[in-house]
């Protein structure tokens, strides 16, 4: 009896053994086959590896771009799901699938798929959303991360902000630098500490009042008074003058300061030229 065990323990091992080899040399092939852009081969070769090996995170990436080089996305839609089945995280498939796709050059398999995806599982819409907003950001495409954004944003999201601030500098990209600033004036109407809305905001008007200040693209206007000379009238100028008194409220608070030494030296140099511009003309 005690033989018998033995012999079926043996016999067990023998046969994970040889399943073991076995695979390890099938995936050796298919990778062979995925390096050379033999994706029927590779996608064949992968699908029997990923049903026998369901938990190995390794071979989602490649099963998956495989499928779309040859435009199987039904395939890796499957793969998708049998992730989740085993226990392995969206996230994890996502961000391989998007790190090999760049190594091979064909991220729009890995566009293609979240389209895709977003279209066959509506449940998904608003995670896959967030990495197509991602995705089309890092890439400068602009309008589609700004359409994406604005989808994003009606749903009203807990990081709403964050999604406003990926907008804002899209929009600047683009060339519309007033919407950036709109869209940057509502991030600090929804958090007043944001520290990348209090950046871009302060450092447009700063950079704008300096820019005007050196092209002398403004004129002094002088305000009369009874009984006072025009030598005691303030300097006043409503555009460059409110520009420096905005780049200060912008950036004059201590979450910027503390840990940004330029930003302090940016509101010394405002300071003077607010000095300036209010200084007694003579």
């Amino acid at each position: 009896m005690y033989k018998n065990y033995i012999i079926v323990l043996f016999l067990v091992f023998s046969l994970s053994l040889f399943s073991t080899e076995a695979s390890n040399k099938n995936r050796i092939k298919a990778d062979e086959f995925f390096i050379k852009g033999e994706w029927i081969e590779a996608s064949e070769i992968y699908n029997t590896l990923i049903v026998m090996n369901k938990g190995d995170i390794s071979l989602y990436a490649p099963s998956i771009i495989s499928a779309g080089k040859n435009s199987n996305y039904e395939r890796a839609l499957r793969y998708i799901t049998l992730a989740e089945k085993n226990g392995i995280s969206l996230d994890s498939v996502f961000c391989n699938t998007l790190s090999l796709s760049i190594k091979r050059r064909c991220t729009d398999v890995y566009e293609n798929l979240l389209i895709t995806l977003k279209e066959r599982q509506p449940r998904l819409k608003k995670i896959i959303d967030i990495y197509l907003l991602d995705f089309y950001f890092d890439r400068k495409k602009n309008l589609k991360t700004i359409e994406i954004a604005d989808i994003i944003i009606k749903s009203k999201p807990s990081n709403i902000a964050e999604i406003m601030i990926i907008k804002a500098k899209a929009l600047n990209d683009m060339g519309d630098i007033n919407s950036a600033i709109n869209v940057m004036k509502e991030v600090f109407d929804i958090d007043s500490n944001n520290i990348e809305a209090r950046l871009y905001l302060g450092n447009y008007y700063y950079f704008s009042a300096k820019e005007s200040i050196k092209n002398g693209n403004f004129t002094v206007k002088t305000e009369e008074k009874k009984g006072k000379k025009g030598e005691n009238v303030k300097y006043i100028n409503t555009d460059i003058y409110s520009a420096l008194k905005r780049a200060r409220f912008y950036l004059d608070v201590n979450s910027l300061t503390n840990k940004r030494p330029y930003v302090q030296n940016i509101i010394k140099e405002i300071e003077a030229l607010i000095e300036a511009f209010e200084k007694p003309m003579e």
